[in-house]
């Protein structure tokens, strides 16, 4: 992963939730077009408030902006971590799903150009 920008709001972002955040979505890239060297990532983490103190807290939001697609989740967990992780598995099934539905279309496509190909011969 080329291109990550990481923006936290209501609490310091430290060395370890960088790289762990930075680990988790660069496991993203086999998922990606091109193992994702042209996307860029754009993460914000934060407090959904100042004031709770428990329960969902927490948010992880990413965009990814590839040059075929834009995919992008938000997240809210009990902690930032939990975030992150449910962050990449959203995200993991958004974009499996997308390159489902294209490679399902190529296959309709093809089948429809081999009916035209038999019917013309015909």
């Amino acid at each position: 992963m080329k291109n990550l920008s990481i923006l936290c709001k209501d609490f310091d972002l430290t060395d370890a939730i960088k790289d762990y955040a930075t680990e988790k979505l660069s496991a993203l890239d086999k998922y990606l077009p091109s193992q994702g060297e042209n996307a860029d990532f754009n993460l914000r983490l934060g407090k959904v408030s100042n004031h709770h103190h428990h329960g969902k807290i927490f948010y992880a939001e990413v965009s990814i902006k590839t040059p075929e697609k834009n995919f992008g989740a938000l997240v809210e967990a009990e902690d930032i971590y939990a975030a992150i992780d449910q962050l990449k598995d959203d995200l993991a099934h958004n974009i499996a799903h997308y390159k489902d539905k294209a490679h399902k279309k190529d296959i309709q496509s093809a089948r429809k150009f081999k009916q035209e190909l038999q019917t013309s011969a015909n």
